[in-house]
């Protein structure tokens, strides 16, 4: 029964509408006080279950000697109301789309001289990686200073969807790769990649893209990333990452 009302509760039904729902469809009709006791929902609820269940569809009724016996509708009508869900939803994804595009109009012309923002949570990286895809453009190349194997493994799948985005908006980028990975890198070259390699031993990463400084670490239980928009740690950290790339091996 308990998995049955799990199921049931993904298209919109409380834990006593599907019990009354199932019930009906045991005794095939019954009057409220039958129903009471079977379910054991008290008499002040059960009218308002039963009104709620015959506006989904789920159940009708007919008079005898003035009092109404109630009968379930059949199971095909559980697809009826997934359906409706599924519309719901639809609906409620072009409206989220909208408001992202409205939203992303409205972003600052200018943004300030320096700001930062801290992120947390696999979630909240992948966020972070969105606003950095956001803001790539030809002029920016990407400088990644990676990390070893483990430390990015878990968003390899997030990863590639960035670099099928960035590849779109023909941006170069530049990637130093821990040794131990070199097939991995090998895949990811291509005419806008440049990759070289050198003996990575740290779980954070870092990265230059314009005048951003991403830094990251996604090992453990609590990732955690920052994005920082500073000119001259922006110029810094690029300089950091130049004298690194002639020491790094092809």
């Amino acid at each position: 029964m308990e998995e049955i009302q799990e199921i049931l509760s993904k298209i919109g039904l409380t834990k006593q509408e599907s019990t009354v729902y199932l019930s009906l469809l045991e005794l095939q009709e019954a009057q409220t006080g039958v129903l009471c006791k079977f379910t054991k929902i008290a008499s002040s609820n059960i009218y308002q279950i039963l009104d709620s269940l015959i506006k989904k569809g789920l159940v009708s009724f007919r008079m005898q000697n003035n009092i109404k016996v109630f009968m379930s509708s059949p199971p095909d009508s559980l697809n009826e109301l997934f359906l409706e869900k599924q519309k719901k939803l639809d609906l409620e994804r072009k409206e989220i789309a909208k408001l992202v595009s409205n939203l992303k109009r409205k972003e600052l012309e200018e943004e300030p001289q320096s700001n930062y923002k801290y992120y947390e949570g696999l979630v909240g990286i992948k966020s972070m990686w969105h606003e950095i895809n956001s803001r790539m453009s030809k002029d920016t190349p990407l400088k990644a200073y990676t990390a070893k194997k483990e430390s990015y493994q878990r968003m390899v799948g997030f990863y590639s969807e960035h670099h099928k985005l960035r590849k779109n908006k023909q941006i170069k980028e530049k990637l130093i790769f821990p040794n131990e990975d070199i097939s991995l890198a090998k895949k990811r070259k291509d005419k806008l990649t440049e990759i070289k390699f050198m003996d990575l031993k740290n779980d954070a990463e870092w990265g230059v893209i314009g005048n951003k400084i991403y830094i990251q670490y996604i090992t453990g239980d609590k990732p955690r990333g920052f994005l920082i928009n500073d000119k001259t740690f922006a110029k810094t950290f690029t300089q950091v990452f130049d004298q690194l790339w002639k020491s790094a091996t092809s």
